[in-house]
């Protein structure tokens, strides 16, 4: 019969065991940085069609920076339900695809946004 303490270190390794099976051991710097660079190359031009969409419809004010995190959450879920269970085997941290490039394609967001809204709505 095993002592309770001798009992849980055997779970533990057999959860550590498990966990060893669905995680990678390490990462490559250079895998990471590329996979970040493709959900940026792949951002900028969804960040330009949803300019040019809240431009279009006639967006102003925070009603515009509302559309932009609603496009940017739908392309993070279309990326995810790509994925699916995946995620973790090209990012250390999956949720980073959700929170670190937030910013990433604002600038070419505003930019068509009030280009195509001034073309439209004001001349």
């Amino acid at each position: 019969m095993l002592h309770p303490q001798q009992m849980q270190e055997q779970q533990q390794q057999q959860q550590n065991a498990q966990n060893a099976a669905t995680i990678p051991e390490h990462y490559e710097m250079e895998y990471i940085q590329r996979n970040n660079k493709t959900i940026q190359l792949c951002q900028i031009p969804i960040s330009i069609l949803g300019g040019g969409i809240a431009g279009v419809i006639g967006f102003s004010g925070l009603s515009g920076f509302l559309f932009y995190f609603f496009v940017y959450i739908i392309f993070c879920s279309l990326f995810a339900l790509k994925e699916k269970k995946n995620l973790h085997l090209y990012f250390p941290n999956p949720r980073s695809i959700w929170f670190d490039s937030v910013g990433g394609g604002l600038m070419s967001y505003i930019l068509f946004w009030t280009f195509l809204y001034n073309i439209i709505h004001i001349y």
